[in-house]
């Protein structure tokens, strides 16, 4: 991993203009064995890794875009890359109920990411309960298949959700900074 300040732009540098963004938007490749890559994963993944050690929460316009690149990186690539947590830890942490569409679409990418993710990045918005109100209130396509998912997911109050997001995102903070 990259630290900022080593020939990488800081993360305010990021946030300053939303054109600087287009730099990190997933672009498709194979390479020469016909492996499927993103050619810009590196680059998102050294701003995934500067915003995760900053105070947060982050601009969630940002979030949300950083979190749609890796959604698409994921369902073109193999694998899972530790990018797609960090993106979505960033959007979990504004606790917006409305958020949990971006999340489960990233959970439901592939079935690495249905793996990789934690399901209750789902319940940020609020808890269990509180997501369940808000799915099913709602006339989103995928409706129906989230409600069932959450209805099967453990019990989890708006507190314990935000707890979780939290240590997640102190874990990878560690993990960045080194274990310090």
């Amino acid at each position: 991993m990259a630290r900022p300040g080593e020939g990488f732009p800081g993360v305010g540098w990021w946030l300053e203009d939303p054109e600087r963004w287009e730099t990190l938007r997933f672009e498709a490749a194979h390479d020469e064995e016909d492996v499927p890559f993103d050619r810009r994963w590196r680059d998102r993944g050294e701003v995934l890794d500067a915003l995760v050690a900053v105070p947060g929460p982050v601009d969630h316009a940002f979030a949300r875009f950083l979190l749609e690149q890796e959604i698409l990186f994921h369902d073109h690539a193999w694998g899972f890359n530790y990018g797609a947590e960090i993106a979505a830890l960033l959007v979990a942490e504004h606790q917006r109920p409305e958020d949990v569409w971006i999340l489960w679409e990233a959970i439901g990418t592939s079935f690495d990411t249905w793996c990789g993710l934690p399901h209750d990045l789902l319940l940020a918005g609020g808890g269990k309960a509180s997501a369940i109100a808000y799915v099913a209130a709602s006339d989103h396509d995928a409706r129906d298949g989230l409600l069932e998912h959450l209805r099967e997911s453990e019990e989890m109050t708006g507190e314990e959700a935000a707890a979780f997001v939290a240590a997640r995102r102190e874990y990878y903070a560690k993990v960045y900074l080194g274990g310090q």
